[in-house]
């Protein structure tokens, strides 16, 4: 059975926020991170600033994904 049907309403609410709690750390760490390696210098810096854009892409967009269906957000 699909997830959404065998869990409580609340129980559902609570993970969904713990999930856009674990996004936006996500993000500000890779933001950090992309911060940090942008002053440093080097092949692996480099490396490591290419890899920090990546996740703070990647956790943008999931961070999207967990506000794109809210029903608390609908209007009309």
């Amino acid at each position: 059975m699909s997830e959404s049907v065998t869990k409580p309403p609340a129980i559902r609410r609570q993970r969904l926020q713990r999930q856009r709690s674990l996004a936006k750390t996500g993000m500000a760490a890779a933001m950090g991170a992309l911060v940090l390696t942008g002053y440093l210098r080097g092949h692996k810096a480099r490396l490591a600033h290419v890899v920090a854009g990546v996740a703070l892409l990647g956790l943008s967009y999931w961070h999207v994904t967990l506000y794109a269906n809210d029903p608390a957000r609908r209007t009309g």
